[in-house]
């Protein structure tokens, strides 16, 4: 052999052999329990599906690998307006890197308005799940929403997905925070139920975050929802750490879990991992959709992008004070202008925590998250009304998640009075996250609805339920909006029953 040749041979396997020896040192992607349950399969797509962020042209399209191998992999995928593919309407290839957690998203934007397709993705030889999806229509006639949050997959089976998945003619499913939850495995879970989070511990790294999420996309009545409906998401504070704002978190504490921006940083990245939403040099969440002339949707961040630190009760000195936000001044601004001009005769605010004025019943005490609501940021709550009100902005419907109960409130510029009412806030309840009446008797908690629902405590009242889980269903025309609370019990798997709990109709002005 030339010596060259040798020389070159030999260096070419050190250098194969470092590679080799680096990989087989790197981090996993996921935990160990996790990795557990993905080894005794041989689904190349063992998380399913996804679409969402539709456009008229454009959706995006998701699904995660799981390889094997400790390398970036060459996926193909494809779109179809048949579930056969007979005709291959669009079709490429993209790497599912190892940097990104072998989650893999795509953009076709040369789509249809109004249109379903189907699409699916092939990784050596085995293909995925074939997902369904749909373009926004330019001038659609009705929209139908799904509505849903806090879904912990620790606290109660996912059948309110499951029906929600089987509810016809939607057009997305809004999912408005709580998707995962970042506690460990003795901290929040109903202890009847074999339901515990993995990793065990509280997640902090990129590797715990991404297993949390691998766990949650494992689930089948999740994936079904994702693999059926296009999903439009934000992020609320579990999906980071609880009471979440820009600066810290109530369940975050630098001497042991270190910085926060670290793990702010981390959270939001993963978040953009395994949510089909569309990429964002910033990971930012704030966006807006068009449904022609019948409704506009804008999606808020009321946790990291602006949002000063919750105070300790609403009796505090420095409620009032002006230099406290939610949103801060940059994403107010872009709210207040996007609602006032919009052209359409629905304007849909999707917003975390419940922006509405109300009174917690005297008899019940005082409520410790109420100042994590608007409640404790009245200041910029009151620019954005009287912001509103001087532009006679009218057909405003705020859908909000978070507490775990259902609610409905007449949006008024002046809560005393009837007559100044601009549009409704409509609360969805929990996917699986407790109610009330898991923390005390049913008898009580119909006690304390009695209680809320009350004229004299609080007259822009419409709907309180503190008991049931499910999710929200809204439909859309050009002469109303109306409510739909559908409750599922999360107890057995598959087992259970869909109930109406209220219909609500809002006619427009």
């Amino acid at each position: 052999m030339n010596v060259k040749v040798f020389v070159k041979s030999v260096f070419c396997s050190i250098a194969l052999l470092c590679v080799l020896k680096q990989l087989s040192a790197q981090e996993s992607v996921f935990c160990n329990e996790v990795d557990s349950i993905l080894k005794g399969s041989n689904d190349y797509f063992p998380f399913g599906v996804a679409s969402g962020d539709p456009q008229y042209h454009s959706v995006i399209l998701w699904t995660c690998v799981y390889p094997r191998i400790e390398s970036d992999v060459l996926v193909e995928w494809e779109m179809s307006t048949d579930t056969l593919f007979r005709s291959t309407l669009i079709q490429g290839t993209v790497y599912a890197k190892r940097a990104q957690g072998y989650t893999v998203k795509v953009a076709p934007d040369s789509l249809q308005p109004g249109h379903t397709y189907y699409y699916r993705f092939r990784y050596n030889g085995q293909y995925s799940v074939i997902g369904r999806t749909i373009t926004i229509s330019q001038s659609p006639q009705k929209l139908s929403f799904g509505i849903v949050s806090c879904s912990s997959i620790s606290w109660g089976y996912y059948n309110a997905y499951a029906a929600l998945a089987r509810e016809p003619d939607l057009q997305a499913v809004i999912h408005l925070g709580d998707y995962i939850y970042e506690y460990g495995a003795e901290k929040y879970f109903n202890p009847s139920l074999n339901r515990r989070p993995l990793p065990k511990h509280e997640i902090i790294s990129e590797q715990d975050y991404r297993s949390r999420y691998a766990q949650y996309r494992l689930d089948p009545d999740l994936q079904e929802l994702h693999r059926l409906q296009p999903f439009i998401t934000v992020w609320d504070d579990h999906e980071i750490a609880n009471d979440a704002y820009k600066d810290g978190a109530q369940n975050h504490q630098a001497e042991t879990e270190g910085l926060w921006e670290q793990r702010k940083s981390t959270a939001r990245r993963v978040y953009f991992e395994w949510l089909p939403i569309r990429e964002h040099e910033q990971y930012d969440i704030r966006r807006n959709f068009s449904f022609g002339g019948l409704a506009s949707l804008f999606m808020l961040d009321g946790r990291l992008e602006g949002r000063t630190k919750q105070l300790p009760a609403l009796t505090d000195s420095s409620l009032n004070d002006t230099s406290r936000t939610m949103l801060g001044k940059q994403q107010a601004d872009w709210l207040i202008e996007s609602v006032v001009n919009a052209d359409a005769k629905w304007k849909l605010i999707g917003n975390q925590v419940i922006f509405s004025e109300y009174k917690i019943p005297p008899k019940l005490g005082s409520y410790s998250k109420s100042t994590d609501m608007w409640n404790g940021y009245p200041v910029e709550r009151s620019r954005i009304l009287s912001a509103f009100q001087s532009d006679s902005v009218d057909d405003v419907i705020i859908l909000t998640g978070d507490v775990h109960c259902s609610f409905s409130f007449d949006l008024r510029y002046n809560r005393e009075d009837a007559k100044t009412s601009f549009g409704s806030e409509w609360v969805t309840t929990s996917v699986s996250s407790p109610n009330l009446n898991e923390y005390t008797k049913t008898w009580k908690v119909r006690i304390a609805e009695r209680l809320f629902r009350k004229k004299s405590l609080n007259p822009n009242f419409q709907y309180c339920n503190l008991r049931d889980h499910g999710f929200l269903r809204i439909d859309l025309t050009q002469q109303s909006a109306i409510a739909t609370w559908k409750y599922v019990n999360i107890v057995k798997p598959n087992q259970y029953k869909t109930k109406t709990g209220k219909v609500i109709t809002k006619r427009s002005e």
